[in-house]
C-alpha cells in the first residue's frame, strides 16, 4: 500500500544519501578540523561523546525520513524534511569548521587556521551555537519524518483523524483536558 506524493530529485535521492551524510558529518566534526592542523585535545573527548550522539541524531532521522519515504510510490520524503535535514548537515559542517580545540597549550580551530588566530573566539562562540543547532535540527528531522509517517499510516488504514482524536480522548485517564 503506497500513497502519491509529488516529488523532485532533492526529496527523492536524500533518504537514501542521508546515513551516509550522518557518517560524513560525525566524522568531520570529531577528526574534520586535524585536515586545517587543528586537530587536538578534543578529537578523542568528540570520538567518545559527541560524534557517537550525532550520529545517533542524524541517523535516526536518515532512518525514519527512508522509511517514511517508502511509504510513497515516488519513494520520496517531503521538501520540510528535506530542507531540515540538510540544515543539520550543514550546521554539521560549520561546527566542525568552528569548534575550537587545545593543541600545544594553544586553543586553535579549523577556522582560525584558515583566517588566522583573531577568529578563534569568533570560532567558540558560534561553534558552540551552531553545535546545539545541529543536534536540534538532527533531531526535528526524526520528528517530522515520524510524524509524517503516522499520518501516511493513518491515510493508508483509512483512519479519519477526528475519530482518531475522539478514541484517544475516550481512552485518556485525565478529566482537565475536556
Amino acid at each position: 500500500m503506497n500513497t502519491q506524493r509529488a516529488s523532485s530529485a532533492f526529496t527523492r535521492y536524500l533518504p537514501r544519501l542521508a546515513y551516509p551524510l550522518a557518517v560524513i558529518a560525525t566524522l568531520w566534526i570529531v577528526a574534520g578540523r586535524s585536515l586545517f592542523g587543528a586537530g587536538g585535545d578534543l578529537v578523542p573527548v568528540f570520538a567518545v561523546s559527541f560524534g557517537p550522539m550525532l550520529l545517533v541524531a542524524l541517523g535516526m532521522g536518515a532512518v525514519m525520513m527512508r522509511r517514511e519515504a517508502a511509504l510513497h510510490v515516488t519513494r520520496s520524503t517531503t521538501f520540510t524534511i528535506a530542507l531540515v535535514y540538510v540544515i543539520s548537515f550543514v550546521l554539521a559542517l560549520v561546527f566542525g569548521f568552528l569548534v575550537p580545540d587545545r593543541m600545544g597549550g594553544r586553543v586553535v580551530s579549523a577556522a582560525s587556521q584558515v583566517f588566522g588566530e583573531r577568529f578563534v573566539g569568533l570560532s567558540a562562540g558560534f561553534g558552540n551555537t551552531a553545535g546545539i543547532l545541529t543536534l536540534c535540527f538532527a533531531l526535528a528531522t526524526y520528528f517530522l519524518a515520524l510524524n509524517e509517517s503516522k499520518k501516511t499510516h493513518r491515510t493508508l488504514t483509512g483512519i479519519d483523524p477526528e475519530q482518531e482524536e475522539e478514541r484517544e480522548r475516550a481512552s485518556y485517564t485525565y478529566d482537565f483536558l475536556d
